[in-house]
């Protein structure tokens, strides 16, 4: 193989790696410009990841709260984890046919935080957020 041809190839590699990790910090510029990212930006967003709008200061409240205390998010709570309630046999049944809706937890301490907590998310159950396969 000729030098010429040796060269080609390099430049080839390295513009493809160029292309590649400038489409990467692009895709993470816009990924950090989303709402849910900002949700001091609007009632939508606020009330997105738990937190309350305040109209008469257009702005966003988000608490966060201690181990035992009601959540419907983990990004309300200081450990990040909201636990929800002890499902009944009628939502597990439900919970096959896709997620719960509605759902309302309680904070989970920080400090027996191991391995796969079941959680709320968003008012929300999955079986993906129970640990389930």
């Amino acid at each position: 193989m000729s030098q010429q041809n040796t060269n080609k190839k390099i430049i080839f590699i390295f513009t493809i790696v160029v292309i590649i990790i400038f489409f990467g910090i692009a895709m993470g510029f816009y990924y950090s410009s989303l709402p849910a990212h900002h949700p001091q930006q609007s009632k939508q967003a606020c009330e997105s990841v738990g937190g309350q709008w305040a109209d008469e200061g257009s702005f966003c409240l988000i608490s966060y709260k201690e181990s035992g205390e009601i959540c419907t998010d983990g990004g309300q709570c200081k450990s990040g984890v909201c636990f929800p309630p002890t499902l009944t046999e009628e939502q597990k049944s439900n919970l096959n046919n896709g997620p719960l809706k509605n759902i309302v937890g309680i904070c989970y301490p920080d400090e027996i935080i191991t391995g796969c907590v079941e959680q709320v998310l968003m008012g929300v159950v999955s079986k993906e957020s129970m640990c389930g396969d």
